[in-house]
Formats: structure tokens, C-alpha cells, sequence
């Protein structure tokens, strides 16, 4: 089954929304889509600053997952 973004995604990050600002929306699918790799770059690197401290980084299984969507093809 294909990882989508309003099921998979976007609650990864929508915990997130109220507590910081970011360059773009990332709830917003297109804004998501369009900065996809450099997304994955910022959350893969385990020194890398998404999300920063003092908040939690992702796990490797969400990490996993957003690559998944990426493989996907980006399904909404």
C-alpha cells in the first residue's frame, strides 16, 4: 500500500505546526512536494536542525516513511 500524504505524512509534521515556524507549510502538500528532498536532507541528518531542540527528532520509522513517499511518487 502506497504512503499518502494526508494519511501518513502530514500528521508527522502537523505535530509540530502550533510550536515553530518553518520556511514553508508542512502541512501543505504542494509546499511539502516541492521541497521534498531538502525536507529528507533536514530530518535524516541526525546533527541536522528539523525539528530542533528542544523538540524530539523523528524516528527512523518516520524517517523511512516520508522516503517511502518519496519513492511513491508523492501521493497526496
Amino acid at each position: 500500500m502506497a504512503v499518502s500524504f494526508s494519511n501518513d505524512i502530514m500528521p508527522i509534521f502537523n505535530q509540530f505546526k502550533g510550536q515553530m515556524m518553518w520556511r514553508f507549510d508542512l502541512t501543505n502538500y504542494d509546499h511539502v512536494k516541492a521541497n521534498a528532498s531538502i525536507i529528507y536532507d533536514r530530518i535524516s541528518d541526525p546533527g541536522g536542525p528539523m525539528p530542533p531542540p528542544p523538540l524530539d527528532p523523528l524516528s527512523s520509522d518516520q524517517i523511512q516513511l516520508f522516503q517511502q513517499w518519496i519513492n511513491d511518487g508523492y501521493q497526496p
